[in-house]
């Protein structure tokens, strides 16, 4: 069984959280079967609005969307926020634990995003915690890296293996403290560094750190940035 200890902690998910078991069995039904990392996720966290429907983040396919690539042999389990691209397990796969996911740019070429369903799945909980659910964050969003800057922050900081999964060209993420963490997203010969906590002590003192890697000055009081 996949518990997603990490996903239910992050959303402060005490109970499970997740669609019918109605709808569940509907779509086993439908499809002969479903992958346990799929199914487990269903069960425990796809009812959870803030991690699987944020406006401002990559979404769950709802139950009935996610054979809009059936022809095509997948199954769509999330989609980009811009409905943009999707990502998918292939129809003979289904039968696996934790098969490998693909994506899908709008046409009918699929590329491999990762070997494990369950690493995606908990990389978009990850990506849109930065992205918008943790409170505390810069006042533009994200941050900018080179390489050298990228290479010393990820030495700093524990990868989260659990959704180190291939999304975005392989990003990672990495706890910064307690109630804070990191996304690393590459952006060419260079990387978005995304940053955002819980509470406002875990941030200050997450930036702290941080900022001066990037050759910027961490303002406590205006929660601004300035270059040295």
């Amino acid at each position: 069984m996949f518990g997603y200890e990490d996903i239910r902690s992050l959303f402060g998910l005490d109970e499970p959280c997740g669609w019918s078991e109605e709808a569940i069995s509907s779509l086993k039904a439908e499809y002969g079967s479903l992958p346990t990392a799929l199914e487990d996720y269903y069960r425990l966290c796809a009812g959870c609005e803030e991690l699987t429907q944020n406006p401002e983040c990559d979404y769950l396919m709802p139950a009935d969307k996610v054979g809009m690539k059936k022809a095509e042999g997948y199954y769509v389990f999330f989609s980009e926020n811009q409905s943009v691209s999707f990502w998918g397990i292939k129809l003979s796969d289904m039968s696996q634990d934790d098969p490998p996911v693909y994506e899908n740019y709008g046409d009918n070429k699929w590329y491999l995003t990762g070997g494990s369903l369950s690493k995606v799945l908990t990389a978009h909980a990850y990506l849109n915690a930065v992205g918008g659910v943790l409170e505390y964050a810069p006042d533009d969003g994200y941050l900018e890296a080179d390489a050298k800057q990228t290479e010393k922050l990820k030495s700093m900081f524990t990868l989260i293996e659990t959704a180190d999964s291939g999304i975005y060209m392989g990003a990672q993420f990495f706890k910064v403290n307690d109630d804070t963490f990191m996304a690393v997203m590459p952006n060419g010969d260079n990387s978005v560094i995304m940053l955002a906590s819980a509470s406002e002590e875990g941030f200050d003192s997450a930036a702290e750190a941080v900022y001066p890697v990037l050759g910027l000055e961490y303002d406590e009081e205006n929660d601004d940035e300035e270059y040295c």
